[in-house]
């Protein structure tokens, strides 16, 4: 498939004439999830997915009432909780369809190994068990309770945005930094309840945390006192410290290309905008590399492990889709999914699987 041309976008700055074409290598894959909800508890599956090649194959579905992925669920956008590590496969959040006592209950954070060959499902590896920590309240038996969260590179540290620590609700949305075994290490607190956290995302070596803040409400209850909270933050998870590094209003964010680079989805204009850019930051200064124009809104992005190459989920024009982009150019390609109507899309990232010959997964 020829890559397409999106929104003109500054070529020369980019270092590369149109002729050039990068093609994505054999066995570099994305993973999504895809998420069918209604009357009844939501189905997660979750693919892998070749880019040169188009096959995909099923790593994970939902079979069992009292352990499911907690992805995408309740129609919420709040809710995505799901990461694919390069090299490290894929983590979700898994418990039961519903909490009936949520003060006692304990979902567990898993781990999806991906086979190089993807042959098979993958089987559930348990991380750790973690309380409650999403919702306050739900209407269906808290479907709603996996946060947001990021995992480093090494699958040393974990990030999660949180309302409640099990049976504690917290005074305002917080940030919980945990080790690999689930030990707390730091509490990053908001500064009102009345701000959310909608992505998170590891440098590469684990010492740093960038996140994106913005405010919540609609246009009847959103405190404008708030908008010049939103933007990106970085902690430094030694030090113990945080600061405001870049102003806007931001979806989703992701470590990269560069080892000392951010790349963060912002809103075209205010804060009810459905256009998207991607603005590269340098972590250190804050100060803007260079800026992509995206098609449609975007829920999230995520860097390859070479950060050659940037999947963009999307919604345009009532399209859930998938682009790709890589780091030198800007254009993208849109990859062929399949997601019917009613189903819920999320973008978990990237892994790489083996090149031999296979056969498809239905």
């Amino acid at each position: 498939m020829r890559w397409l041309m999106l929104i003109p976008v500054s070529v020369l700055s980019l270092g590369v004439a149109l002729a050039e074409e990068p093609v994505p290598p054999p066995g570099l894959a994305f993973v999504y999830a895809v998420t069918t909800s209604g009357g009844q508890a939501p189905v997660t599956s979750i693919y892998v997915q070749e880019v040169s090649t188009g096959q995909r194959r099923l790593l994970y579905r939902d079979t069992q009432e009292a352990n499911r992925a907690l992805l995408k669920i309740g129609g919420s956008d709040l809710v995505g909780a799901g990461r694919a590590v390069p090299g490290r496969g894929v983590y979700v959040l898994m418990g039961p369809a519903t909490a009936p006592d949520p003060s006692a209950h304990l979902d567990v954070m898993s781990r999806l190994p991906i086979a190089g060959d993807l042959a098979r499902e993958a089987a559930p590896e348990r991380v750790f068990p973690l309380p409650l920590s999403f919702s306050l309240a739900s209407p269906y038996g808290l479907w709603n309770r996996a946060p947001a969260f990021a995992v480093s590179p090494d699958g040393s540290r974990f990030a999660l945005s949180v309302l409640r620590v099990g049976a504690s609700v917290l005074p305002r949305p917080t940030v919980r930094i945990l080790g690999s075994s689930g030990e707390e290490e730091w509490r990053i607190p908001l500064e009102s309840a009345d701000l959310y956290v909608s992505d998170l995302a590891f440098s590469p070596d684990s010492s740093l945390l960038a996140y994106c803040v913005l405010p919540l409400g609609d246009e009847h209850t959103l405190d404008k006192a708030m908008l010049p909270k939103a933007g990106v933050y970085l902690a430094d998870t030694s030090a113990h410290t945080t600061r405001f590094l870049y102003p806007g209003f931001a979806d989703a964010i992701a470590w990269g290309p560069k080892p000392e680079q951010i790349t963060v989805s912002l809103r075209v204009g205010d804060i009810w905008s459905t256009r998207h850019v991607a603005v590269v930051l340098h972590a250190a200064s804050g100060q803007k590399v260079k800026e992509l124009s995206l098609r449609g809104g975007v829920s999230a992005i995520a860097w390859s492990g070479d950060g050659r190459w940037l999947a963009v989920q999307t919604l345009y024009q009532d399209r859930q889709q998938v682009w790709i982009y890589h780091v030198s150019v800007g254009w993208g390609q849109p990859v062929k999914l399949e997601v019917q109507a009613g189903e819920r899309l999320s973008l978990l990232g990237w892994a790489e699987v083996a090149t031999a010959t296979r056969t498809p997964q239905p």
